[in-house]
């Protein structure tokens, strides 16, 4: 599992907090919101929505979206480790 960094985008998934707007479940009655990792203070990440709330969470609580470049970066691995 990746280990969070600031500057990553991330989606609430465990759903531990509710489904609110500033507890945006991806894919809930809010729909697919994104938010960006600001900070990390002992373990638990603070998370600027893209609908302008923030909120903090534990790791488990957040996955990692990935980007168009992590996604072509796993690709050209995984054709290299099939060569």
């Amino acid at each position: 599992m990746k280990e969070f960094v600031i500057g990553d985008k991330v989606k609430y998934v465990s759903g531990k907090y509710g489904d609110t707007e500033s507890n945006p479940l991806w894919n809930g009655c809010y729909g697919k919101i994104e938010g960006t990792i600001i900070e990390n203070s002992y373990g638990w990440f603070n998370v600027y929505w893209d609908n302008g709330l923030r909120n903090g969470y534990e790791e488990c609580d957040l996955e990692y979206i990935e980007n168009d470049i992590d996604i072509m970066f796993n690709n050209l691995i995984t054709d290299i480790m099939e060569v």
